[in-house]
């Protein structure tokens, strides 16, 4: 009687406790690893405007090339992403589309290309 009070009171919820743990511990590092990288997301996010990168669709829309994001002050991750997050000017925001942390891989992405000059 004693072992099956004990087993009840103790074993059971310390195995509970443990299970539950590793499992949010699973979850956690799965959402990181489902993070894509940053040319994926603009191939699949951005391209449709910003076609061979710097170069946009939309007569009147800026361009990625770095001298533009410079005139403008947004040659910066935390000012790109939030671009990519709320939009500006005629751009609509695709926060819906980012997953957590993909629009500061994205920034950081364009930036890193911008300065290359979209090769």
């Amino acid at each position: 009687m004693k072992i099956f009070k004990f087993l009840f009171l103790f074993v059971i919820p310390v195995i509970t406790l443990i299970i539950i743990f590793q499992t949010s511990l699973q979850n956690r590092f799965l959402m990181a690893s489902d993070i894509r990288d940053g040319e994926t997301i603009f191939r699949n996010v951005c391209a449709g405007c910003h076609v061979r990168g710097g170069s946009v669709v939309l007569k009147g829309s800026k361009s990625l090339k770095l001298s533009d994001l410079e005139k403008r002050g947004i040659a910066d991750i935390d000012s790109i992403a939030k671009i990519a997050n709320d939009g500006i000017g005629f751009m609509k925001g695709y926060k819906n589309k980012l997953k957590d942390g993909e629009d500061k891989v994205l920034a950081q992405w364009i930036i890193q290309n911008a300065e290359k000059g979209w090769e």
